[in-house]
């Protein structure tokens, strides 16, 4: 006996006098951990599955110090009754106590467009077009001649009368006007709905969108204020309502923390439920629920220490965590019920249990701890979390099968007593009907096997021929039935101010004022081509007049013909002519000069102007489209400045085009160190050959049929269930190295037929751990986020395929094997 079956002897032995004990340490260690998983928290973000080193994230950090308010809460009057100036009252007494959440993370407030309405009107002559002022020019000129010569008595009028002045300012007032009427759809100034009846005000905040606490702290410092003024002292039907990206973003997180709820809530009822239709024992069900609970407890604990929040990867690993953690509880119980069936005492039955699948349960419960560690070597935030928290959980897990679970069956044991009936020692009905499949019909299930792993080869290697991974992002989007008030609210806002979703520009940045024109111009030369994958480029420029020098001397000469005709203008050509008259020394605008509100989508958090370049997406294409979001990217991300730098971008497609590479760059890693850590672990296993190679062939043949399947039924990869593909090695070789494991223990005790007892005693716990690994990933459906559907779907398959393979193909392969050589086998 080895110095492992020594101390596991001596555990069985503790464990069994010190029941009381070990009990009440392991719920003293869960309760310590408890206070730790209260305080782990969810950031549901894109940005928080990036790792920081990404030039997505980078970029996004740096800006984040420089630029503010990159996201917006919308407030919204609304009245019924159409009562505009009832909603502009209390929209006017409501702006200065916004202003003043800065504690909160709220860098302005846009609220009014009359500033910049009045900036133009002030500034007409400069805004007007260059043609119309050359126009203008020559027209009056020519006047000028002709009043001049008019009263010449020598002069001969050859020509037609030029046009009068004032015709001519009437004129020019009429397409000023036709501009300005532009912003008449914003009565004064504010953002009001073509119905009336809604008024909107945007705060503009450094909160990120996956800060949930800061974003309802914020929503109800809002509230506070709105009931401090009391809406219904403005218009008796006023009423507000929240929307904009944070409120999104809000009601996002609040809907994927119910459905984590829900989710291990629905896994641990269809557990508990399996457990007993198996186990047929409502103590069964006391134990395991029992003996999981603790080691869940403190891997999330863990999770706080080590990772600090969740994010959309790793939120519902709870479910997982208990779907795939029960496994070698479920093995050591099927294992320690089958010795009191054979008619043992408690504390030789939890002595054989340990003896007989602590070997088993490790390799298994280790393959998978190394499956989802392998994603540490990826990256991606998305899966090193995943792989941290998923890692230590099996581990954890499997040492509450060895420490916890014993303990809490002999509690039992002193309460009651375990009675079996001398009918029910032969085995489990599962395990029997498997039996009877594989071994009566072996040479056909392995035709069978070869055949579909033959067909699952051809589908798979068509996938990734015609790019297997999933660029519709509508695809990975929460999808429910009805939209939340936040999205519908935005939808009428957008109807005020133009599209409110994000996605739709790209920021670039620089450092010097003195870059941008270059920049500005190379980006104008792409688009020029018509191969740019955008249709235009902003700067603080749109905002201020064109070609200001050319029209100043153009203004001037206008200037003083007008002083000129006012001599031979009568009363009311007078009035008009100096009500229009340009001044007397224009001088250009430039960014400094604009309103702040107008200016504020270039402001910098320091005040300075013009150094903010936004590049708007092309028309005719999707911000859901991940293959342009690429493309998109990698074009802004060729520009370079004079001293070869890349200036930082900010948008959704830079994160987006990262996720996507990143799956490419890590996937294959990941793969790579899960493969190779579960064949070393295969080999460390068995001692002969053939059971090594027999059980490695099992899983491969599973993984297979999994990506055949998933090809089948046109599953695309995303950047959450591509880690189904290696946390399947760890996984779906915890079955082949069980029902290995028992074969190879049975293979020479006296009187045994290893491949029956293996799979009828062993085989029937195998898959109630399939079973349970379903459910919990199965519950990932709860969830409205297509991305996590996609990687519960393709882990269920996953398992299916697996223990498939580990107690039909498996048990067909070594009876095939055994009968050549071995009568032992029949």
């Amino acid at each position: 006996m080895g110095s492992m079956e020594r101390f596991l002897t001596r555990l069985a032995g503790w464990q069994f006098r010190r029941a009381f004990t070990f009990t009440f340490a392991a719920w003293l260690v869960a309760l310590g951990a408890l206070p730790l998983v209260l305080d782990l928290g969810l950031n549901s973000s894109f940005e928080a599955l990036l790792p920081r080193d990404k030039p997505s994230v980078r970029d996004l950090e740096e800006l984040q110090g420089r630029i503010g308010g990159l996201s917006s809460l919308s407030v919204a009057i609304l009245s019924p009754n159409k009562d505009v100036e009832g909603m502009q009252g209390l929209a006017k007494d409501l702006v200065p106590r916004l202003e003043a959440l800065d504690s909160h993370g709220v860098r302005s407030v846009d609220w009014n467009v009359a500033p910049y309405e009045v900036f133009v009107r002030e500034h007409r002559h400069l805004y007007a077009d260059l043609e119309d002022l050359r126009e203008a020019r020559d027209t009056l000129d020519a006047r000028l001649s002709w009043e001049k010569g008019k009263r010449n008595p020598f002069y001969v009028a050859l020509e037609d009368e030029p046009e009068d002045p004032g015709e001519l300012l009437e004129r020019l007032r009429n397409k000023s006007e036709a501009g300005e009427k532009k912003l008449d759809k914003y009565p004064g100034g504010y953002y009001v709905h073509a119905d009336r009846d809604l008024l909107a005000l945007f705060l503009r905040t450094d909160i990120g969108g996956g800060d949930a606490p800061a974003i309802h702290a914020l929503q109800a410092a809002v509230e506070k204020e709105i009931q401090a003024l009391d809406p219904s002292s403005y218009g008796k039907d006023l009423r507000i309502e929240f929307g904009g990206s944070l409120m999104v973003a809000g009601e996002e997180h609040d809907a994927i923390a119910r459905e984590m709820v829900m989710a291990v809530v629905l896994t641990m009822a269809g557990v508990l439920l399996a457990i007993f239709i198996f186990f047929r024992k409502v103590r069964a069900i006391l134990v395991l629920g029992s003996a999981l609970a603790i080691p869940v407890l403190v891997t999330f604990g863990f999770a706080e220490l080590a990772v600090d929040y969740l994010n959309t990867s790793t939120v519902f690993l709870g479910s997982i965590v208990i779907g795939n953690g029960i496994n070698p509880n479920i093995v050591w119980l099927a294992r320690y019920f089958e010795e009191r069936r054979g008619g043992r005492n408690p504390e030789q039955s939890i002595r054989n249990a340990h003896l007989g699948v602590w070997t088993g349960t490790l390799t298994a419960s280790t393959a998978a701890a190394i499956a989802y560690a392998s994603l540490i070597v990826t990256d991606f935030r998305g899966f090193r979390d995943f792989g941290i928290i998923g890692g230590v959980g099996m581990i954890l897990c499997w040492i509450g099968a060895i420490v916890v679970l014993p303990a809490f069956v002999a509690v039992t044991e002193r309460i009651a007593p375990l009675r079996f009936s001398p009918q029910s020692s032969t085995g489990t009905p599962y395990g029997r009907l498997f039996s009877r499949v594989a071994l009566g019909f072996p040479k056909p299930i392995v035709a069978l096997s070869v055949l579909l792993g033959l067909g699952a080869f051809g589908l798979t290697t068509m996938a990734v021929i015609n790019d297997p991974l999933e660029y519709d992002f509508r695809k990975l989007k929460s999808i429910r039935e009805k939209s939340s008030a936040a999205q519908l609210l935005n939808g009428r806002i957008s109807d005020i101010v133009g599209s409110s979703s994000s996605g739709n520009a790209i920021a670039v940045v620089v450092d010097d004022l003195r870059d941008v024109d270059p920049l500005r111009n190379e980006l104008e030369k792409r688009i020029a081509t018509g191969d740019a994958p955008y249709k235009a480029v902003r700067t603080i420029d749109n905002l201020l007049p064109e070609e200001q020098k050319k029209k100043i001397p153009i203004l001037q000469e206008v200037r003083s013909s007008l002083l000129e005709l006012r001599r031979f203008a009568d009363e009311e050509q007078r009035k008009d002519i100096d009500g229009n008259l340009p001044p007397e020394s224009p001088t250009p605008l430039t960014a400094a000069d604009l309103p702040e509100a107008v200016a504020r989508p270039f402001t910098e958090r320091d005040g300075t102007r013009g150094r903010i370049l936004f590049v708007e997406r092309r028309n005719g294409v999707s911000i859901w489209d991940g293959r342009y979001l690429v493309e998109w990217a990698r074009d802004l991300r060729t520009l370079r400045l004079p001293d070869g730098s890349r200036p930082p971008l900010a948008g959704r497609a830079p994160v987006f085009a990262d996720m996507i590479a990143i799956i490419w760059e890590d996937g294959p890693k990941a793969i790579a160190a899960s493969f190779a850590a579960t064949l070393l672990l295969v080999v460390f296993a068995f001692r002969t050959g053939y059971q090594r190679w027999l059980t490695m062939l099992t899983l491969l043949l599973g993984i297979l049929w999994m990506t055949g399947t998933m090809a089948a039924l046109g599953m695309k990869l995303n950047f959450l269930n591509f880690v189904a593909l290696p946390i399947t090695f760890g996984n779906g070789i915890d079955y082949g190295v069980n029902v290995m494991r028992r074969y190879a223990a049975e293979k020479n005790a006296a009187g045994s037929t290893p491949i029956r007892t293996a799979i009828e005693e062993t085989g029937g716990a195998v898959v109630l751990c399939a079973l349970t690994t379903i459910i919990g990933y199965g519950s990932l459906y709860a969830s409205a986020n297509q991305a996590l559907n996609s990687f519960g779907a393709a882990m269920a398959i996953s398992e299916v395929t697996c223990v498939a393979a580990a107690v039909l193909t498996l048990p067909a392969l070594l009876w095939i094997r055994e009968a050549k050589g071995s009568p032992k086998a029949t």
